[in-house]
């Protein structure tokens, strides 16, 4: 079995509920697919480097699981028709346990995440 990540942008409009609705979602399609997930993250709303679809910000979704390709063509036709992603990215993993425990270090970063300022503005 072949191990895969996939990250995903979310609408920024988009509620808790409607995110683990998505999450759930894709979850789901990796399980009807033969795939097991091993991990399922929401990273939260974040600032964009840049604009993307007129987007500045995001919610970030990740996903560790493992399958065959069919698996991973199965969910990016799926994330390509979904009009609440704004962009994603499936990459091959060398080894499922060890991206299992990796722990990200962007989400510890104070200044990639989203925070109010001194003016109260973001």
């Amino acid at each position: 079995m072949k191990g895969y990540e996939t990250i995903c942008i979310l609408h920024p409009d988009l509620g808790e509920e409607e995110v683990q609705k998505n999450v759930d979602q894709y979850t789901q399609i990796i399980s009807d697919n033969g795939g097991e997930v091993h991990k399922s993250e929401s990273w939260g709303l974040r600032k964009l480097a840049y604009k993307v679809k007129g987007n500045e910000k995001g919610t970030f979704i990740y996903l560790l699981y493992g399958g065959e390709p069919v698996v991973v063509s199965e969910l990016e036709r799926n994330l390509r028709i979904a009009d609440q992603n704004i962009r994603y990215m499936t990459i091959k993993v060398d080894s499922l346990e060890e991206a299992a425990k990796v722990k990200v270090q962007l989400l510890d970063d104070p200044t990639l995440s989203i925070q109010e300022g001194r003016d109260g503005k973001f």
